[in-house]
């Protein structure tokens, strides 16, 4: 074997990150799976952790003898009998790998995002020198505030008699499979690592691309640029403008696709129709739902859809599935399905939607007779108030706004009652938009209309903007003045303050948020100042607008500190100029809103500022057929720069890899339609009548207003509504209160309820049998509203249960006949949810349950009930104890 070639040693998956290395420095190599006998022969030896995220294992004595007679070798993530680097080996979630000074090729203090990795936590063995480190990094590209205080080494560069040994504490070799980023940084590591093995020079680095990228519109120009250190052969004329930068002239191009070859690299972009590209871009978003399994195994949308993916990328490379069921993503997912079956003639986008927004109308809106009624429970189905999420304003907002747009004009118009009594009276914006439950219990709707905004939430399009939406709409389909009087309030304090703004995220989402309610207010009342704000925005977002199209984030809520990393939520990128996009907050709302704007307006620049958007989605739509998991959707953060989705992983909730199906592709899918089908999105106000689904059935808007409004001034009376509970055919419970309807939890119920009002608690208690044959119960309490169901005990029932008030005894007196075909009792003592065990009442055995009611004369529950002799019996209970069964017929002679 010739002293020129190298042992690679690793299965070919890990293998195959290093051989690319390898051929690009025109290296030979041979594969082993397990160390040769022979290493001498070799220039260097490279060796894998083929069982990541277990580390390697190997015998070190031949590799050390190797190295101490001049041999150089690169081994990652190894355990051995005590010649290589050992520490505990632990998963670093936090923390990224940074370059070092010592580490030439690449930058000081570069990052390099491993995402979720495992790693020796080894100490630097004396005299060796550390070339990457493990820390808590604040940047999106460079670390920018130095090394942390806690470090620990990735990569050493350790002197082992007469040769060299490159030591990684992790599997360097697993970025590809791990999806690590910025993938051409860590391209480049290894064709150093490789080079510093075998004292070769690194291949200079070239980048060519076309610009715009991937795609340009028809008859619009495109240059090609080739970024390198020298200039690269090409047949076309190339110019540097800028050191290391090398364009073309710009070029108008025929349709179709057309390569360009610079420096042996192609690239390659295709011309055509925008209304085509858009359409693809639309079908591909709507594929993806069932590609990535987001239905879950209901393509109908009767079992919800998912919220999508999360930030952290597992070993195997994969995003972890993330089902929360979010009101805010059915509903935009809807609008998005009910948009695209119009569109490209799909029914079955009417059939997800119709059963996501009857999952949010049916189950996540809060009807209990309290501060809460009206709001929408943002995480899931309705529950008792302990597991209550808080209410989020701008949850609530997008819900509440797309109920209306969907035709569920009750549900909606409560959405936005209930918006209104959390916001302040004299300003109409949200008080506290993540306020909790027990907040809103405890101030009311009084003392919330009466409370100050603080902390300049009063000027956040993120909190404030789609309650604006929302009231507007309503507006715009019943001609109330009070919903447009008060989005005017919130419209006129934010406009007049601008460009003064709570950054929640960063001014560039703020921009973007603040679009569709401006654009709303302009249409219903024409007032300049919306308007001039509009045109102020448009003249920010076109100072942030890339040759590609997107909006670069600016002025972020970014970490302070490398302490501040990874603690809260914050922005995807660290300072200005970092070429990041945001496609959870900021680009799918813009593009949402621009045609709109200009639809309304006429303004040419919102015109172009809308295409540039929607043409920057159509390029960075991720287009991998291969994979299941992303192909046709966005994630959060893309670099443009880069050309790939990287960001600063500093967010602690949503990073930059996370897929959301609201907030992300939906509004992006909606933003698309919306252009293409030049619809109308707000309602003309003058032409009121049926709402926009015509499967609902059409009502008098103004009644309905009136309806909804004296619900809520009736809970604020603290009128008394008697409930009434029954089993549905889906077999869950349902509650009708005043009217409205409302299904308790997921409970499968074999029979029909009982409830008894439980005066010294204030409260209803409900029980049910369950399919499970067991008896289940609830409470519905004036002030707090409907509880969880909860199993009592573990007694075999036959028949539905009978329940009575026992006022003599401040009890809920509960009775069964249970499989053992005798009758049960149980109390409900003075503890909440608290029930006595079960006991028989006597020994008698009976055809059903007994008939129980509570006598004022004799101060005691009678009990009625037809033994399996076919005897009528009755007893009653006296203190805890029932007297013996007697036959009915005596008693009544007696």
């Amino acid at each position: 074997m010739p002293a020129s070639s190298v042992a690679l040693i690793g299965s070919p998956g890990p293998a195959a990150a290093f051989t690319a290395a390898l051929d690009q420095a025109g290296l030979a190599y041979v594969r082993y799976d397990e160390p040769p006998v022979e290493l001498t022969a070799y220039r260097a030896v490279i060796v894998l952790a083929g069982t990541y995220p277990e580390p390697g294992r190997i015998n070190g004595s031949r590799l050390a003898s190797y190295l101490r007679s001049g041999g150089a070798a690169y081994i990652e993530y190894t355990v051995d009998d005590g010649f290589l680097p050992a520490g505990p080996v632990r998963d670093a979630h936090i923390e990224r790998i940074f370059t070092r000074e010592a580490l030439t090729g690449i930058e000081p203090l570069s990052i390099l995002d491993e995402q979720l990795s495992r790693a020796q936590e080894v100490v630097a063995p004396e005299g060796s020198i550390e070339l990457l480190t493990y820390g808590s990094v604040a940047g999106t590209h460079k670390a920018v505030f130095g090394p942390p205080a806690h470090t620990f080494p990735a990569l050493l560069d350790i002197p082992v008699g007469e040769g060299r040994l490159l030591y990684a504490t992790t599997a360097l070799s697993h970025h590809v499979r791990g999806r690590y980023k910025p993938v051409r940084r860590w391209t480049r590591l290894l064709r150093l690592i490789v080079a510093e093995l075998t004292g070769t020079e690194a291949p200079t680095d070239l980048e060519v691309f076309t610009e715009p990228r991937v795609w340009v519109a028809s008859g619009e120009p495109v240059k090609v640029v080739a970024r390198t250190g020298k200039p690269p052969a090409s047949d076309l004329e190339l110019t540097e403008v800028s050191p290391g930068r090398f364009e073309s002239e710009p070029m108008v191009l025929p349709d179709g696709e057309h390569t360009f070859v610079v420096g042996g690299q192609n690239a390659t972009v295709t011309v055509g129709s925008r209304a085509e590209r858009y359409r693809r871009m639309v079908d591909r978003g709507i594929a993806w739902f069932d590609r990535a399994g987001m239905f879950y195994d209901a393509p109908d949308g009767s079992r919800g859809v998912a919220e999508g993916f999360s930030n952290e990328i597992g070993f195997d490379g994969k995003l972890p599935f993330r089902p929360v069921p979010r009101g805010d993503c059915y509903t935009q997912t809807a609008h998005a399905f009910r948009m695209y079956a119009d569109l490209a003639g799909f029914p079955r986008g009417h059939t997800i939607a119709a059963n996501l927004m009857r999952q949010v109308v049916e189950e996540e809106q809060l009807t209990d007779r309290n501060p809460l009624y009206g709001a929408f429970e943002p995480r899931g189905s309705r529950t008792d108030l302990t597991r209550t999420n808080n209410l989020f304003a701008d949850d609530g907002g997008w819900i509440s706004l797309f109920a209306l747009i969907s035709g569920h004009l009750e549900a909606g118009l409560r959405g936005v009652e209930s918006l209104i009594r959390t916001a302040n009276t004299e300003l109409g914006l949200q008080v506290d938009p993540w306020r909790t439950p027990s907040t809103l219990l405890v101030k009311g709707w009084d003392e919330f209309g009466r409370s100050p905004i603080e902390d300049g939430l009063d000027l956040t399009s993120h909190w404030q903007s789609s309650a604006l939406c929302a009231y507007l709409y309503a507006y715009g389909i019943t001609c109330e003045p009070s919903y447009l009087a008060i989005a005017e309030r919130g419209l006129e304090h934010m406009a007049s303050h601008h460009p003064r703004a709570r950054l929640e995220t960063s001014r560039t989402c703020e921009a973007g948020r603040f679009l569709l309610p401006l654009a709303g207010g302009y249409f219903y009342t024409r007032k300049p100042l919306y308007l001039e704000t509009l045109l102020k925005l448009a003249a920010y977002l076109k100072s942030r607008q890339g040759a590609d199209g997107g909006f670069a984030e600016w002025d972020g809520k970014c970490p302070p500190s490398n302490e501040a990393y990874g603690v809260d939520e914050a922005s995807i990128f660290q300072a200005n100029g970092d070429p990041v996009t945001d496609q959870l907050y900021g680009t799918p709302f813009a593009a949402w809103a621009l045609p709109i704007v200009h639809q309304i307006t006429g303004e040419p620049i919102f015109a172009e500022l809308a295409e540039g958007v929607l043409d920057y989605l159509s390029r960075i739509q991720i287009d991998d057929p291969a994979d299941e998991q992303l192909h046709g959707t966005w994630q959060r953060a893309f670099d443009f720069d880069a050309w790939e989705y990287f960001g600063s992983n500093a967010d602690i909730g949503w990073g930059p890899y996370c897929v959301e199906t609201g907030w992300s592709v939906a509004p992006t899918l909606i933003a698309a339609m919306q252009y293409l089908q030049a619809e109308p999105f707000f309602p003309a106000a003058q032409t009121v009548g049926a709402p926009t689904n015509p499967s609902v059935a059409p009502a008098d808007p103004a009644a309905v207003v009136a309806s909804v409004r004296s619900e809520f001034a009736s809970i604020l009376a603290r009128e008394p509504a008697e409930p009434s509970f029954h089993r549905r055919q889906d077999g869950r419970i349902s509650r009708r209160q005043a009217g409205v309807q409302a299904i308790l939890g997921d409970l499968q119920a074999a029979g029909e309820p009982a409830w008894a009002r439980n005066d010294p608690w204030n409260s209803y208690e409900i029980y049910v049998r369950g399919t499970d044959n067991h008896l289940h119960h609830t409470y519905l309490d004036d002030r707090v509203g409907q509880g969880r169901w909860h199993q009592l005990g573990d007694l075999e029932l036959a028949d539905d249960p009978v329940v009575a008030f026992n006022p003599g005894a401040d009890t809920i007196e509960v009775y069964v006949l249970a499989a053992d075909r005798r009758i049960h009792h149980c109390s409900m003592i003075d503890v909440r949810g608290g029930h006595t065990p079960w006991e028989p009442v006597g020994t008698l055995h009976f055809t059903g349950s007994p008939a129980v009611m509570y006598d004022e004369k004799l101060g005691a529950v009678r009990l009625t009930a037809n033994d399996t002799a076919g005897q009528d019996r009755r007893t009653r209970k006296v203190n805890r104890w029932h007297l013996p069964w007697q036959d009915y017929s005596r008693w009544i002679t007696s």
